[in-house]
């Protein structure tokens, strides 16, 4: 009886590791796809940099599969949006460091994401090893 108790509790204690390890590779996969939209905006920048000039037409993507022509009116100032209702105004090179630093915050969160991810899964498979072996016991 007190085999099959310690058992169960195994098995709950499990499914949370599991629960936890599922939860941040959701983190993971969050972060890499607003990493990956990070370096798509600091090519971007760099472009505009090396040889945008005002008056060159660009393609705007504006949704899904939808762009729109525009001209460049000004390749000196570009606005942030760093907040829900707060945008701000900086020259190319402010804008690349920005977004530059936001590229670190984020490969640092991967880095400690994937420590844990790694961890956890490590545990999870110790654990599933016990508890295997647990189950396959005969009782003397």
């Amino acid at each position: 009886m007190e085999k099959n108790q310690n058992l169960q509790n195994q098995l709950y204690q499990l499914r949370i590791l599991r629960e936890q390890y599922d939860m941040y590779q959701g983190q993971l996969e969050i972060i890499n796809a607003s990493l990956g939209n990070y370096l798509n905006t600091k090519y971007t920048l760099q472009n505009f940099k090396d040889g945008v000039k005002e008056e060159d037409e660009i393609l705007i993507p504006i949704g899904g599969i939808v762009g729109v022509k525009a001209s460049i009116q000004d390749t000196e100032k570009f606005l942030l949006f760093i907040g829900k209702d707060t945008v701000i105004e900086k020259n190319i090179d402010e804008s690349i460091e920005y977004i530059e630093k936001l590229i670190q915050q984020h490969n640092e969160q991967i880095k400690s994401i994937s420590e844990i991810v790694q961890k956890l899964d490590l545990t999870i498979q110790g654990m599933s090893q016990s508890i295997q072996n647990s189950y396959s016991e005969k009782p003397t």
